[in-house]
C-alpha cells in the first residue's frame, strides 16, 4: 500500500492542510512555509514516541486544540489486507489512520474500521454478561437482522464478526484505537514490514538508528538489493533440522520421567474423578530462525571504522551509492513499502551528484517491482521535473498575522482544461516531453514568473533590472523563463498559474515578418503561408489570455501579458537608438558577431545611455504583480 492523501492539522505552521501524494511527491517553496513540517509531521505519526510532542508543536499557540495527522493508504494488496483485517475488508479500497496529540499530552492512534452501528455499544461492553445482555436485546428488538444465538462473550463476538461479514452493505466507517506501534520503522507493529517511514533529515547521519540498537536506514535499503531466497531455504531447512532434533531430545531425556509422573498423578486423580485421565508432555517451542541484517562499515585504508565517525558528505553519498545499488539490482523485492522522505536531498552534493541521486529517486519509485514511494522537501532544480509537474506541491505562506500555509497542486487534467480551445490534449502531452519541460524548473521555485518567446528578451528585461541594482529581478524572486516561441506560452502560463506561480507574458505580433521576408527573397506562396501561421498563433494566444483577437494586434500592455507589434529588436530600434548602438560597441570589442547573444544584449542594456523605453519599465511592473 502507499500513501494517497495527508491531511495535518494544528502543527507548528500548518493549521489546516491536505496534501495528495504520489510515487515520488516534490515539496517545494519558500524557507518558512512548512515543506520539512510535512516531513517532520508523518514522522510523528509513523514513528513518533508518546510525549515526543508539546504544547510548542501546537500551531501558532492553539495549546486548547489537537494536533493531528490523518493518512489515507490506497494500492492496497493482499498481504496488507490479511494484517489490517477489519480495517480494509474486500471491497474497501482504502484504509485511513488518524493520528491525535490532545491537548493533556495523550497520544492516540486510530483507524476507521467497517462496522454495523448498533453493535457499537455492544462491543464496547465491559464484561461478557454485558456483551451477552445487549446482543439478546437486539436479537428481540431487531428480529429482520436474523441474528444468530449466542450464549458466550467469545460467540457474541463471533456472531457480529460473522453477521458483519455477510452484511458489508449496511457497514460504516466507525474509529477504533489501535495500538501506538502499529506502524514505526523497525518498531514489531502489524504494519512494520508492510509499509515503513524513513526519514533522512537534513543532518541525519545515515547510520544514526542503528545506535539505537536498530537496523540502519543503509542496512535496509541494502537488505532489498540482496536475493534471500537460496539463503531463506537453506535456513528453512536447519530450523526442520532443529525441531526434528528437538524432538529427539524430547524422547531420549523425557519420555520415561514425564510416564512415570502421567502415571502417579492418573492414580491420585482417578480417586478424586473416576473416569478422567490426564497426558503430561512437553510444551511445543517454536523454533524461528531470526532474521539477517547487515551492517556496514567503512575501510579507511586499512582501518575499519563506523559508519557514524564519517562525514556528513560521504554518508551521504553511501546512502546514494546504496540507493543506486538497489536501483541497479535485477530482483524485485518481496517486502513491503518504504517511503523514504529526504529532508534536502541536495545537500552535500556537487551538481552531477545531484543529478544522479534525483535519477535514482526516480527510478526507484517508478519500478513498481522496488516497492518504494519517495517524497522529499527541496531547493534544487535538480531534485524538481517540470513534466512531472502534477507531482509538485509548492507551499506559500500568508503575510497575515495568523500566517496560513496554502498547498498548490494541479494535475495534467486540469492544466488541459485550462487550455482548452486553445491547445490539443495530445500536444499537450508531447510538450510536456520536449521544450516546456525543461524551461520550467527554476520558474517553479520563483515568486513571479515573467515568459518571453527567447533569450532575447529574458537578457534584455534581466539587464533592465540590472540598471536599478545588479541582480534586482533575481532577488525579488522573479524568474523571466525563454520559452522557445510564442507557440509554447500557453502551456508554460498554465502549469504555473495552475501550481501557483503569479505569472505574466510577452510575445511577438511578428507584424513586420512580411518586410523581412521579402528581404530573404521569399515566394509569395511562402510569405501567405508563413502570414497564416502568425495570424493564427497571435489569435490562439490572445484567446488564451482573454483578449480581443486580431490577426496582427498592435503594441499592447494589459494585466495578463503584453504584446509587441512586431518584436523586441525592432521596438528597442525605434524607441531606443543608444541601445543598438552600445549592442554594436559590444560586438566589436568582442570581435565577433554576437547578433542574439544572451550576454551580450544584458550587458548592452546595462551600459546603454539614455532613457529605458516606458513600455519596457510598464511591462516590469506588471511582471512584479503591482
Amino acid at each position: 500500500m502507499k500513501i494517497q492523501t495527508v491531511r495535518i492539522r494544528n502543527f507548528r505552521t500548518l493549521k489546516d492542510v491536505t496534501i495528495p501524494f504520489d510515487s515520488v511527491t516534490t515539496f517545494i517553496g519558500p524557507n518558512g512555509a512548512g515543506k520539512s513540517t510535512v516531513l517532520r509531521a508523518l514522522d510523528w505519526f509513523f514513528n513518533g514516541k508518546p510525549g515526543s510532542l508539546t504544547e510548542e508543536d501546537c500551531s501558532f499557540g492553539a495549546t486548547d486544540e489537537d494536533i493531528e495527522v490523518q493518512i489515507t493508504f490506497a494500492d492496497l494488496t493482499e498481504k496488507d489486507r490479511e494484517a489490517l483485517g477489519k480495517y480494509a475488508p474486500e471491497g474497501v479500497g482504502t484504509f485511513t489512520a488518524w493520528k491525535r496529540r490532545s491537548p493533556d499530552g495523550a497520544d492516540v492512534l486510530s483507524a476507521n474500521a467497517k462496522g454495523f452501528p448498533d453493535f457499537n455499544g455492544i462491543k464496547a461492553a465491559g464484561g461478557a454478561t454485558a456483551k451477552r445482555e445487549l446482543y439478546a436485546s437486539l436479537r428481540r428488538d431487531r428480529p429482520e437482522l436474523d441474528l444468530p444465538a449466542a450464549n458466550t462473550g467469545p460467540a457474541v463476538e463471533q456472531s457480529m464478526t460473522t453477521w458483519e461479514a455477510a452484511h458489508t452493505d449496511q457497514l460504516l466507517d466507525a474509529p477504533e484505537a489501535l495500538q501506538t506501534n502499529f506502524f514505526g520503522f523497525n518498531s514489531g507493529g502489524k504494519m512494520s514490514g508492510l509499509f515503513d517511514f524513513v526519514l533522512v533529515t537534513a543532518d541525519l547521519r545515515a547510520s544514526e538508528e542503528s545506535i539505537d540498537g536498530k537496523a540502519s536506514i543503509i542496512g535496509r535499503i541494502l537488505e532489498r538489493s540482496i536475493d534471500r531466497t537460496a539463503a531463506d531455504e537453506a535456513i528453512a531447512e536447519i530450523v526442520a533440522e532443529s525441531r526434528a532434533k528437538q524432538q529427539q531430545v524430547y524422547e531420549e531425556k523425557f519420555k520415561e520421567q514425564l510416564g512415570a509422573i502421567t502415571t502417579q498423578l492418573n492414580e491420585v486423580v482417578t480417586t478424586y474423578a473416576p473416569g478422567r485421565a490426564i497426558t503430561v508432555s512437553p510444551a511445543e517451542v517454536e523454533l524461528k530462525a531470526p532474521r539477517t541484517t547487515f551492517d556496514v562499515a567503512v575501510l579507511d585504508g586499512t582501518t575499519e571504522t563506523a559508519v557514524e565517525r564519517q562525514g556528513h558528505g560521504f554518508q551521504r553519498t553511501l546512502l546514494i551509492s546504496a540507493l543506486q545499488l538497489l536501483a541497479q539490482s535485477g530482483a524485485a523485492s518481496a517486502e513491503g513499502i518504504i517511503c523514504l522522505a529526504i529532508e534536502e536531498p541536495e545537500l552535500f552534493q556537487h551538481p552531477i551528484q545531484a543529478q544522479a541521486f534525483a535519477k535514482v529517486l526516480r527510478s526507484l519509485a517508478e519500478d513498481a517491482s522496488k516497492r518504494i514511494q519517495v517524497t522529499y522537501a527541496t531547493h534544487s532544480p535538480y531534485f524538481l521535473e517540470a513534466r512531472h509537474f502534477h507531482q509538485i506541491r509548492r507551499l506559500t505562506r500568508s503575510a497575515d498575522e495568523v500566517p496560513v500555509v496554502t498547498v498548490h497542486c494541479a494535475t495534467v487534467e486540469i492544466v488541459k482544461a485550462k487550455l482548452n480551445g486553445t491547445v490539443d490534449g495530445d500536444v499537450v502531452d508531447r510538450r510536456l516531453d520536449h521544450n516546456v519541460a525543461d524551461q520550467l524548473a527554476i520558474a517553479l521555485f520563483a515568486n513571479r514568473a515573467f515568459l518571453v518567446e527567447g533569450t532575447t528578451e529574458s537578457a534584455v528585461f534581466y539587464g533592465i533590472g540590472d540598471r536599478t541594482s545588479p541582480g534586482a529581478l533575481e532577488a525579488a524572486g522573479i524568474s523571466i523563463v525563454p520559452v522557445g516561441s510564442k507557440t509554447s506560452i500557453p502551456l508554460a502560463h498554465a502549469i504555473l498559474e495552475s501550481i501557483g506561480v503569479p505569472v505574466y507574458a510577452l510575445f511577438d505580433a511578428d507584424g513586420g515578418f512580411e518586410t523581412r521576408a521579402k528581404a530573404k527573397n521569399k515566394k509569395q506562396e511562402e510569405i501567405d503561408r508563413e502570414r497564416n501561421n502568425h495570424a493564427l498563433e497571435n489569435r490562439r494566444l490572445m484567446r488564451y489570455f482573454g483578449l480581443p483577437e486580431e490577426d496582427f494586434p498592435p503594441t499592447t500592455i494589459s494585466d495578463v501579458a503584453a504584446i509587441l507589434d512586431d518584436h523586441l529588436e525592432s521596438f528597442l530600434s525605434a524607441n531606443w537608438s543608444e541601445w543598438i548602438t552600445t549592442c554594436n560597441s559590444v560586438e566589436q570589442d568582442a570581435g565577433i558577431n554576437l547578433s542574439k547573444n544572451q550576454l551580450a544584449y544584458r550587458t548592452a542594456t546595462l551600459r546603454s545611455g539614455g532613457v529605458v523605453p516606458v513600455m519596457l519599465t510598464q511591462i516590469l511592473v506588471k511582471v512584479e504583480g503591482k
